[in-house]
């Protein structure tokens, strides 16, 4: 029996996919209400999306994610440009 479905597991490895491919480490802390999935950078986190089925809230996860990637990228473009 297996504990979360194929689409959830596909959420979850794509958004950690993209995680490893921009440089974050991605969080999830279960509680009473559901999920909160989060990012770590260095000395650095914070939370990406929060809601109640990890597969959903996986998959809104991933444009905040992006959109972190694309900001740091310009900041630090900045510093060397």
């Amino acid at each position: 029996m297996a504990i979360f479905e194929d689409e959830t597991l596909r959420a979850v490895g794509e958004l950690l996919a993209l995680g490893e491919q921009e440089g974050y480490g991605i969080t999830f802390e279960p509680d009473t209400e559901g999920w909160k999935v989060g990012y770590v950078r260095g000395m650095s986190g914070g939370d990406l999306s929060v809601g109640y089925d990890l597969g959903e809230t996986a998959r809104a996860a991933l444009r905040p994610l992006v959109e972190l990637a694309r900001r740091h990228e310009r900041t630090r473009e900045g510093r060397d440009g």
